[in-house]
C-alpha cells in the first residue's frame, strides 16, 4: 500500500510531457492564423500553443517546389530522430500551397492562403493571390514569432531555418528580407542548401 501511495504521490509531482507527433498526417498538423481570416498549414511535432519547456531547439524546414510539405516533415523526423533530438526539438514543416492554374493544383482548404507558383511567387515572399495583404514571409515572421514565445517555450535557444532547392531559394530571400530575425530573442541560423 506504501508503495502504490508513494507512486501516486510521484506521479502528481512529476509534469507530464507531450509526445512528439511523428507522422506526417493530420494528427501532427496545426492552422497559422494570419490575419483576421486567413491561415496557412503547417506539419509540426510540438503544438505552437501549449506550454513545452523541454523544447531547446527548433528546426523549420521549407520544402522545394513541389511544395511537399509533408515529405519534407518526414525527412527532418528522421534527421531528429538520427540526431537523438525529437524530445527536445520542436520541428516544423510549412505548406505554401498554391493552386493558380499554372502547374500548381493543391487542394486549399477554407482560408487557406493561397501562394502563387509563377512571378512573384512564395519562393521570393510574393503577395497572396487571395489575400492582397500577406506576403509569405508573413506566414514565416508568424512562425518564428510564435516558436520565441517565452510563456510557450521557456527553454528554447536556438532556431534554425532551412530550405532545400526552391525552399533554399526562399529561406536565402528570407534571411535578406525579414524584419523579426533581431527582435525574436531567440538567435536564428539559416541554412541554405541547393538554391
Amino acid at each position: 500500500m506504501r508503495i502504490s501511495l508513494l507512486f501516486s504521490v510521484l506521479l502528481i509531482c512529476v509534469p507530464a510531457y507531450a509526445v512528439p507527433c511523428t507522422k506526417a498526417t493530420t494528427e501532427c498538423t496545426e492552422w497559422v492564423k494570419l490575419g483576421q481570416q486567413a491561415q496557412a498549414l503547417i506539419y509540426r511535432t510540438y503544438a505552437l500553443d501549449q506550454k513545452n519547456d523541454r523544447v531547446a531547439r527548433a528546426l523549420v524546414v521549407v520544402h522545394g517546389q513541389g511544395r511537399d510539405a509533408d515529405n519534407y516533415f518526414r525527412t527532418a523526423l528522421a534527421a531528429a530522430f538520427l540526431a537523438g533530438a525529437l524530445d527536445d526539438t520542436i520541428v516544423i514543416s510549412p505548406r505554401f500551397a498554391s493552386n493558380n492554374g499554372t502547374g500548381c493544383r493543391d487542394t486549399l482548404a477554407a482560408n487557406e492562403v493561397n501562394w502563387s507558383c509563377a512571378g512573384d511567387s512564395w519562393r521570393s515572399g510574393g503577395i497572396s493571390t487571395s489575400n492582397k495583404e500577406l506576403t509569405s514571409y508573413d506566414f514565416m515572421d508568424e512562425i518564428l514569432r510564435k516558436l520565441a514565445r517565452k510563456d510557450i517555450f521557456p527553454n528554447l535557444r536556438g532556431i534554425v531555418l532551412t530550405g532545400h532547392s526552391a525552399g533554399g531559394q526562399y529561406v536565402t530571400r528570407y534571411e535578406m528580407a525579414n524584419q523579426v530575425n533581431d527582435k525574436l530573442g531567440v538567435p536564428l541560423t539559416y541554412v541554405v542548401s541547393n538554391p
